[in-house]
């Protein structure tokens, strides 16, 4: 088979590994903004179903027992956990009700899917549960940055059983076929991580090695979402081999950052950053961050891809900025590369 005859999965997969794509992968999959909607991607995301033995006890709470409060009027906003149910103390881990991973109920219907999307040539994702977001939304912010520092014993409980429902969702999802997992992790804000690097490296990275180690093993990639400026973490994610990490803010940390110390060691999954230049609906920044991204972070034989920001309602996005996005990445994605030069 030719470059050009490749399927979606296996550019995709050689993206991530740097193995020579003919393009960039893109997923450009949206909610609708004014009736559009940008349908073109080379992966699908493959979920699992509610634990049906969860009852709701208030409006909006997810199985995990907090409820996700958000204002914003769309309904596309995930939202702030709230209602944490381990907030009134440790003690409450020991009677907590963690959702029942192993009912095969759970995921009626997943190998279909797969089997369909697999069939269209896409390159298959599933979610896992995620070691910094899941305990900060059981046991609230405050009390998370506290257990940091002076409960690790009890977090790292909590995170082993996280670790526990995660091996076993990858098991899951390899039996069925997946190409690899997606966790929704964010570690920082705009101007530092959560954690210090020795404590992130200490509580944490163990259990995500744990993690990539399984992944790896079954041939299969870690895909991390990650909000926030977490330059700090950077080799951490290289030293232990992160395989994807997709920045909604590529701009926090810097493109040419990212590139000239990253590019090459990691494959990076980014739309044009959403908080400093999509909003301000300029064609021409838009595009110009397009080129820059695509050529400083994907010109290592791979190493970038697209992901268009899902909830562009939620942030105010138009129509003519999310097309602009759209046809920059499509001009400038092909290999080989054209070069980037400032303006």
């Amino acid at each position: 088979m030719s470059r050009t005859e490749l399927s979606s999965r296996e550019i995709v997969k050689r993206c991530i590994e740097f193995r020579d794509p003919p393009r960039i992968a893109m997923d450009f999959v949206t909610i609708p903004v004014n009736g559009r909607r940008w349908q073109f991607s080379d992966f699908a995301c493959v979920g699992y179903g509610v634990d049906p033995g969860f009852k709701p006890a208030m409006p909006g709470q997810t199985e995990w027992g907090f409820v996700l409060d958000s204002p914003d009027p769309t309904g596309e906003n995930m939202g702030e956990p709230r209602h944490n149910p381990l907030a009134e103390g440790w003690g409450m881990l020991d009677t907590y009700r963690f959702p029942d991973f192993d009912n095969p109920i759970r995921y009626a219907g997943v190998a279909d899917r797969i089997a369909a999307a697999r069939a269209a040539g896409k390159y298959i994702y599933a979610p896992i549960t995620g070691l910094v977001y899941l305990p900060q939304a059981l046991r609230g912010m405050e009390n998370w940055l506290t257990d940091v520092a002076l409960e690790q014993e009890n977090l790292g409980r909590l995170l082993d059983r996280l670790l526990e429902i995660n091996l076993k969702l990858i098991d899951v999802f390899h039996s069925l076929g997946a190409d690899g997992v997606i966790t929704w992790d964010d570690m920082g804000i705009n101007d530092r991580a959560f954690v210090s690097p020795a404590m992130f490296k200490e509580l944490f990275v163990p259990r995500y090695r744990r993690q990539i180690d399984a992944l790896h093993d079954r041939g299969m990639h870690l895909l991390h979402h990650c909000c926030g400026r977490v330059c700090e973490y950077m080799d951490i994610f290289v030293e232990n081999h992160w395989d994807v990490l997709q920045l909604d803010q590529p701009c926090l940390m810097g493109i040419d950052y990212l590139g000239d110390n990253y590019g090459g060691k990691i494959c990076f999954w980014n739309p044009v950053d959403i908080q400093k230049t999509m909003p301000t609906g300029d064609a021409g920044a838009i595009a110009d961050e397009a080129h820059h991204q695509i050529w400083a972070m994907g010109r290592h034989n791979g190493g970038f891809m697209v992901k268009a920001y899902q909830q562009p309602n939620a942030i105010g996005l138009t129509t003519a900025a999310l097309e602009a996005q759209y046809q920059a990445f499509m001009k400038y994605g092909n290999y080989p590369l054209e070069p980037y030069h400032a303006k």
